[in-house]
C-alpha cells in the first residue's frame, strides 16, 4: 500500500478520535479516544518515516528525517499556548465548565490536516508519483554527469 495513502487514512482516524470527547466526557469516551487515537497513530506514523525515506536522496536521509519531524516540533509552542488558553476558558478551577466545547474546538483544529490533505490530494499524490527513486536519480546523474537545476548537491566536475 502506498505510504501516502496510509498517512491520509491514518490522519482521519486520529482526527476522528477527538470527537468521542465532544459527545461525552465519560470514562468510556476517554478510553475510546485513546484507543482510536492510538490506532490512527499506528497507521500513519510508521508510514511517514517510510515515505520520508522513499523520497530522500541517497546520502541525505538524515536531513529528510529531521525535516519530516520539524512540523511536530514547531507545533509544540502554539499548541501549548492554545491548550493553556482553552483550559482556562472552558475548564477553570472554579466556576462552570464546558469541556465538550473545548474538545469541539480541538477536534475542529485537528480535522484541518486531513481535510487539507484531501483537498490537495491531486497535487500531493501527483508529486509523490512524479518523484523518482534515488537509484533512478543516480543512474541519470551518472549517464550525463549533469545536475538538475533544483538540485542542491555540490557541483561535480564534467567528464571531458
Amino acid at each position: 500500500v502506498n505510504p501516502l495513502t496510509m498517512i491520509h487514512h491514518g490522519c482521519y482516524v486520529s482526527a476522528i478520535s477527538v470527537f468521542f470527547l465532544v459527545i461525552s466526557t465519560s470514562i468510556t469516551s476517554c478510553v475510546l479516544f485513546v484507543v482510536v487515537l492510538s490506532i490512527g497513530e499506528a497507521i500513519w506514523s510508521p508510514r511517514l518515516y517510510d515515505y520520508t525515506m522513499q523520497i530522500a536522496k541517497e546520502g541525505r536521509e538524515g536531513t529528510y528525517m529531521a525535516l519530516s519531524s520539524a512540523p511536530l516540533f514547531l507545533a509544540k509552542l502554539p499548541v501549548g499556548m492554545m491548550s493553556g488558553y482553552l483550559l482556562q476558558k472552558y475548564c477553570p478551577e472554579d466556576g462552570p465548565r464546558n469541556s465538550k466545547l473545548m474538545w469541539l474546538i480541538i477536534g475542529l483544529t485537528t480535522a484541518v490536516s486531513p481535510i487539507l490533505m484531501t483537498v490537495c490530494w491531486g497535487y500531493i499524490s501527483k508529486q509523490s508519483n512524479d518523484t523518482t527513486t534515488t537509484q533512478d536519480y543516480n543512474e541519470v546523474l551518472d549517464e550525463d554527469d549533469s545536475l538538475p537545476l533544483n538540485e542542491l548537491a555540490p557541483i561535480r566536475s564534467r567528464k571531458g
